[in-house]
């Protein structure tokens, strides 16, 4: 009987045994059997890497976004019309990763300050937020102030229904030495 590579071995090992004792004899049989284990290869070797396609840090780009919406994150990954653009592949992977720490910490100071540092890839935010008042002011870093329309998109989705919320966006610092202040804006 002639060598076989492994897919042909594979297939031919879960069909009767009339299939593989004729398959020893019969060439055009082994042909048939060896272009049906090549039509099934790209589906086992999807199957043999199924762990990384479900993992946010190990999945393709395009399959990032779909899984955001696994974890009711797709409100904020893809274009939106109106919008502008969602996050960045990066981004939406951190995002994806931390989702149900920032499910539990949803509608809080914190859980919100942790969601826009993901996001936005920036650290530095801040919420002010005393109790009664409900309403919130979040200040936002120098760093994220190109982002100010994605972290609005944010507030407004992770604060409790509520409240209202206002935004700060802290000065951006001054690297100039010398000049006027017109001259560094």
């Amino acid at each position: 009987m002639p060598e076989q590579n492994q897919p042909d071995a594979l297939l031919l090992g879960i069909l009767p045994e009339v299939f593989q004792v004729s398959a020893a004899r019969s060439a055009p049989l082994r042909a048939l059997i060896g272009v049906t284990a090549d039509l099934q290869q790209p589906v086992l070797d999807v199957l043999d890497a199924v762990e990384t396609i479900v993992h946010p840090y190990r999945a393709p780009d395009q399959l990032v976004t779909y899984l955001a919406s696994w974890v009711d994150l797709d409100w904020l990954t893809g274009m939106t019309p109106g919008q502008g653009s969602g996050v960045e592949a990066a981004r939406q992977r951190d995002l994806v990763a931390n989702a149900a720490d920032l499910s539990a910490r949803r509608g809080t100071p914190a859980g919100l300050v942790r969601f826009l540092q993901l996001a936005t890839g920036v650290g530095g935010f801040a919420v002010d937020d005393d109790p009664g008042v409900f309403h919130v002011v979040v200040h936002v870093p120098a760093d994220a102030a190109d982002r100010v329309d994605l972290v609005q998109r944010i507030v407004a989705v992770m604060k409790p229904a509520h409240i209202t919320h206002a935004l700060s966006v802290d000065s951006v610092p001054s690297t100039v030495t010398g000049g006027n202040d017109d001259e560094r804006q």
